[in-house]
């Protein structure tokens, strides 16, 4: 195992599609920074959100097989992305073809299997975003948000959200979450330079119990792995 320590700011080794699939996280936790006065929200809608946000912050952890759909409609561009996440309070372990990241609350490793190479980065104890506080990602509704009640079918609630902030490009959040189970099926993320991403989930398990080390890069499993360290 070959170990390069670094103390430079930016991560060369950033993987594409890693950015694609926290792009939708790392956008919705900008509600976390908001310092507004609360707008009406849907009574409704937010009972729905308060059930499913308890389902999921009172679980051993929630694990979620995704495909992930970033939809361009400047250039007509369509990307895809499948993959798994298991997140338990702000540890988080995600798994793509040519991405892996463990995340245990105070370090972040980022594996390239194509290269046999992992990059470590500390998590910034006032950073907010989806990388350092997963657990925002069910509960983004309670701050800087519009919340309506858009439809129902017999198996779904359709639940709109809407940044109280008007100079975010973000246009608006579309939840769609299983009736009986509060199971989330879809996010979709809209911007105003007409960028659609959506997060479609397969299975989306609450009963995963995570052993102490789940969410930590074993090195000794990757041999030879080439370690940039950049804490």
């Amino acid at each position: 195992m070959k170990t390069h320590t670094f103390r430079h700011p930016l991560n060369l080794n950033l993987n594409l599609n890693l950015n694609l699939i926290l792009c939708l996280s790392l956008s919705l936790s900008l509600n976390l920074n908001l310092n507004l006065i609360s707008a009406q929200k849907d009574p409704e809608a937010v009972k729905i959100l308060s059930e499913f946000s308890k389902k999921a912050t009172t679980a051993p952890s929630v694990s979620i097989d995704f495909t992930f759909v970033t939809n361009d409609s400047r250039d007509g561009t369509i990307n895809t992305i499948d993959g798994s996440v298991v997140i338990s309070g702000d540890k988080y372990k995600l798994s793509m073809a040519d991405n892996s990241v463990w995340a245990d609350g105070k370090n972040v490793w980022s594996y390239l299997p194509d290269v046999n190479e992992v990059t470590i980065t500390a998590t910034d104890p006032d950073d907010e975003s989806f990388m350092s506080r997963p657990s925002m990602l069910f509960t983004l509704y309670q701050e800087g948000y519009k919340v309506r009640l858009l439809e129902q079918t017999a198996k779904e609630w359709v639940i709109d959200l809407y940044p109280e902030d008007l100079t975010l490009n973000l246009v608006r959040i579309r939840l769609k979450i299983a009736k009986t189970s509060y199971n989330l099926r879809s996010a979709e993320y809209v911007t105003k330079d007409g960028i659609t991403v959506t997060l479609n989930a397969g299975r989306y398990d609450l009963t995963f119990r995570p052993a102490a080390d789940y969410f930590t890069f074993n090195a000794s499993l990757y041999k030879g792995v080439d370690v940039i360290d950049m804490r």
